[in-house]
């Protein structure tokens, strides 16, 4: 390796030789990037690091052996790596072993918060990390060409010319469905091209950015809708959405239930699919941006369960013959109204319509002694 070429790496990272490993072994670790107790947002992170040259390395995370990617293609730099590390959300520990014998080379602490949460990183030795500071391209300029002032599209004044950041980041265009800004490669009307300090950071807030382009979306959403959802009141969108794309166009993380399920978990029963409604999407009775009552839903009560049961809510409709399916007074919730709920919990698991009571006389007995002493 070029060692004239990476000799400023050491002054402007200050590069560490982490763990006992490093220092009981001949085959020296020096570490570039990221630095321990790094927070990241990013599901994937470059760790940049020399060793020897016929040193063979293993990667291990939170004591697990982990397949990576040297991205770096073999050539004049044998000791230099560049391996691409997927992360998963928390705390994670990050060990580089000696294949030949598995002793510690280096080790570093992570913390992964993806975009997506709203949890913040509480450690003493947690700090934001950045990858495109001044000092860490700098490093790089000598395998990498990276300009401080990028050229655009003629036709596309937020696009860099050339495919500069797929280059290293494909997975934003890989989805099945691309979020408009990234089929057209304008990267820079979301991220910011200049040194603030680090670049290609988000321009402005979220509510800012999304308003954008869906202002009148936005508008619609929170002018008529009584309750709004809690990520599109305080404008984190991407609580739900992938910026850059997914797998249907409305671009979500993930289908649900398993979306909503990583915020109201401890609201719903799991197994999901074992509860009344589980075979039921939970956009069918909630709206994800808003409703006109406090669960994000069209109406309330009785009214609300006949957009799908009609037929139960006609008179006489119910299985239980002469079955009342309101009234004022419900004897089994004092001070409240009698309505579907009474019976039916639209989440939970044990459901009278799930316990066959019309053949089940104990079970039966058992439910019914809640109204009928």
């Amino acid at each position: 390796m070029n060692r004239r070429r990476w000799a400023p790496v050491g002054l402007a990272l200050a590069v560490l030789a982490l763990g006992h490993g490093a220092a009981a072994t001949d085959k020296p670790f020096h570490l570039l990037t990221p630095f321990s107790g790094a927070v990241v947002h990013t599901p994937q992170i470059l760790l940049v690091f020399t060793v020897a040259p016929t040193t063979k390395v293993l990667i291990q995370v939170d004591g697990k052996p982990t397949e990576v990617t040297d991205v770096l293609t073999p050539g004049d730099h044998e000791d230099l790596h560049h391996i691409r590390l997927p992360l998963t959300e928390g705390r994670r520990t990050v060990r580089v072993l000696d294949a030949s014998d598995e002793a510690e080379l280096g080790a570093l602490g992570l913390v992964f918060i993806p975009p997506s949460s709203l949890r913040t990183a509480t450690g003493k030795e947690d700090r934001p990390y950045a990858f495109h500071t001044k000092e860490k391209e700098a490093t790089c300029k000598g395998c990498h060409s990276l300009p401080e002032t990028f050229e655009t599209v003629a036709d596309h004044p937020m696009a860099p010319a050339g495919k500069v950041c797929g280059a290293c980041h494909p997975s934003v265009e890989a989805w099945p469905s691309v979020h408009g800004p990234v089929a057209v490669y304008e990267c820079f009307k979301c991220h910011a091209a200049e040194f603030a300090p680090s670049r290609f950071t988000q321009k402005s807030s979220q509510a800012a950015l999304c308003s954008t382009c869906h202002q009148e979306f936005l508008s619609k959403i929170l002018g008529s809708r009584k309750f709004v959802h809690g990520p599109v009141a305080a404008g984190v969108c991407i609580v739900c959405h992938d910026p850059h794309g997914g797998k249907t166009s409305a671009l979500v993380r993930d289908e649900t239930p398993r979306l909503c399920l990583q915020c109201h978990a401890d609201t719903v029963p799991l197994p999901l699919e074992r509860s009344l409604h589980g075979k039921v999407t939970c956009t069918k009775c909630h709206d994800p941006h808003g409703g006109q009552t406090v669960v994000l839903s069209a109406s309330t009560g009785n009214t609300f369960c006949a957009g799908c049961h009609a037929k139960i809510a006609e008179n006489g409709g119910h299985p239980i013959p002469g079955h009342p399916i309101e009234a004022a007074l419900d004897p089994s919730k004092p001070g409240k109204a009698m309505n579907c709920r009474s019976c039916h919990e639209p989440h939970g698991m044990k459901d009278v319509s799930k316990a066959d009571i019309e053949h089940n006389e104990a079970a039966q007995r058992q439910f019914c002694r809640r109204c009928h002493y």
